[in-house]
C-alpha cells in the first residue's frame, strides 16, 4: 500500500508523518449544517408537501424542556417556554405553525405517564405541550409537520 504523504505548502519539505485531526464541536455543527441543507434541498426537489422540525425533549423541575434539534428544514428557530407544572410553550416569532395544516407527533420518551402527551395549536406562533405535571420528558419526541 502506497504511503500517504502531505506537502507543506509554506517550504515544499514532503512528511511522512501521519496527519491527525480533531473534530471539534464547530466542526460538527458545521456538518449538520450541510446535512439538514441537504435535506432541505431534496426535500424541494421532491416536492414533499411539508415542512419538518424534529427534536429530542428532555424536562426537569420547572425548566423549559432542552432540545436537541434531529432535523429542521423550516428554516426557522423555536425557543421552549415553562408555562406551569407540565405545560410548555413551542414559540417561533415568524408565525409559521398555519392553522389547520400543522400537525404535532409526540410522546415523553422514557417514562410513564398517567396522562397521554397532548398538544394544541394557540396561534400562527405557539404550540403548547401538555403532560400533566414536571419531570416527565427524558428524551421524548418530538415532530410538527407543517403542510403547504
Amino acid at each position: 500500500m502506497p504511503l500517504i504523504t502531505f506537502t507543506d505548502k509554506v517550504d515544499s519539505k514532503v512528511s511522512t508523518a501521519p496527519i491527525i485531526n480533531k473534530i471539534v464541536a464547530d466542526d460538527i455543527n458545521q456538518l449538520k449544517d450541510g446535512v439538514n441543507a441537504n435535506e432541505t434541498a431534496i426535500a424541494a426537489i421532491s416536492g414533499l408537501p411539508y415542512t419538518s422540525l424534529v427534536l429530542l425533549l428532555n424536562q426537569t423541575g420547572t425548566n423549559a424542556p432542552v432540545p436537541t434539534e434531529v432535523y429542521n428544514d423550516t428554516g426557522e428557530v423555536f425557543v421552549w417556554f415553562y408555562v406551569s407544572a407540565g405545560v410548555y410553550s413551542l414559540t417561533c416569532t415568524n408565525a409559521p405553525f398555519t392553522v389547520g395544516k400543522t400537525v404535532v407527533f409526540l410522546n415523553n420518551g422514557e417514562l410513564q405517564s398517567a396522562n397521554n402527551p397532548l398538544w394544541r395549536q394557540i396561534n400562527t406562533t405557539i404550540i403548547e405541550v401538555t403532560l400533566g405535571n414536571n419531570n416527565l420528558i427524558v428524551n421524548g419526541s418530538f415532530e410538527v409537520k407543517i403542510y403547504n
